[in-house]
């Protein structure tokens, strides 16, 4: 069964509201009838299964049937620190699949070789997840971050198994079935932009505990190299 979305302030003990938008597409696309069962999350955690009981132009009041919690969500934490790229089709893409694969938080990075260094769509990224996180089924929301410096992000990482992906430097690289993962619940992942990480930004981030991996001896797009380096950590 689908999810669908409302704000935890639209949530009671036994009932919830669902507006605007998403119920004008449960309503009008999908025309969802009273006395119909639907999933419906919060974005934080918690999955409620619903009985619609009333449907009005821009409104669904619904009855919770049962609730549950984390359903479908990984026991590992990922942010994945991904750089700007060029193409921004390339950068949602890069979003919206790491949202489905189960990532915890998204930290966009501004690197020495982002050449849209100027580029922040915070809200257009976090409606991208918000549709990848009811696409997949699960309950929580990452958060889409505000762009910061690659020396911010790197100081922002403190606990847990940090990593960072070097194209230039994967023959020196570790594969990420030995970087102790199993060891932790909180990896943060750092994948650059088309140009890669700088050596000195490469530099800092072994300076500051990261670990080098490699995806192989293929050469990935960046948004390829986050999927699949999420694949790997999660599963």
């Amino acid at each position: 069964m689908e999810h669908y979305y409302t704000p935890k302030v639209y949530i009671s003990a036994s009932s919830l509201i669902i507006i605007d938008d998403e119920a004008k597409h449960l309503a009008k696309s999908l025309r969802k009838k009273s006395g119909e069962e639907i999933n419906v999350t919060d974005g934080e955690g918690n999955l409620y299964r619903c009985r619609i009981d009333k449907i009005s132009k821009d409104r669904i009041d619904c009855n919770i049937l049962s609730t549950s919690f984390s359903l479908n969500e990984p026991e590992i934490k990922v942010t994945l620190y991904q750089s700007l790229l060029k193409n921004p089709d390339r950068f949602e893409f890069a979003i919206e699949k790491s949202v489905e694969l189960g990532v915890n938080m998204i930290q966009p990075v501004i690197t020495e070789f982002v050449i849209n260094k100027e580029r922040d769509k915070t809200e257009r990224w976090q409606s991208i997840a918000l549709a990848a996180m009811k696409q997949s089924q699960r309950s929580f929301m990452p958060l889409i971050q505000k762009p910061v410096s690659f020396d911010e992000a790197i100081k922002n990482c403190k606990d847990g198994i940090k990593l960072i992906a070097h194209e230039k430097e994967n023959d020196f690289g570790i594969p990420i079935s030995d970087c102790g993962i199993e060891k932790s619940n909180t990896v943060a992942l750092f994948i650059g932009p088309e140009g890669g990480f700088s050596d000195s930004e490469v530099s800092i981030a072994l300076e500051s505990g990261f670990k080098l991996i490699t995806l192989g001896k293929r050469k990935f797009r960046s948004e390829t190299a986050a999927v699949a380096a999420i694949c790997l950590i999660l599963h």
